[in-house]
């Protein structure tokens, strides 16, 4: 696999993940759980993720094939959030909206490194 397509990969996914921040910041409300996971993140840290999913990505891409991709990227998305956001709290107090949205976040993210690295 091209260094160049690594590169690509991790630009758009960076700016996706931005944009999912931005998209957060301006659907978040006040007292409540931001409505878009990772709302008001800094940019650093999206782009570490960004970085990281997009190497994990290229291992996956780039030896194992693509088959079964999106199904990866809803476990690691799974694995991601639901850890994070069950640790220290009752189940019934869990914001459900909030996970599913992370994962959907991952999962979209697989699919467009997938058709950007794959």
């Amino acid at each position: 696999m091209a260094f160049g397509r690594v590169v690509l990969g991790f630009v758009a996914v960076g700016v996706f993940f931005l944009a999912w921040n931005q998209a957060g910041r301006r659907l978040g409300s006040g007292g409540e759980p931001a409505a878009v996971p990772a709302a008001g993140a800094p940019w650093p840290a999206l782009l570490v993720e960004a970085g990281l999913l997009t190497l994990f990505a290229g291992l996956w891409f780039g030896s194992l094939g693509s088959g079964g991709a999106v199904l990866l990227f809803l476990i690691v998305g799974l694995l991601m959030e639901v850890p994070a956001r069950i640790r220290g709290q009752s189940l019934r107090a869990v914001a459900v909206k909030p996970m599913i949205g992370g994962v959907l976040r991952i999962l979209v993210a697989g699919v467009l490194l997938g058709l950007v690295l794959g």
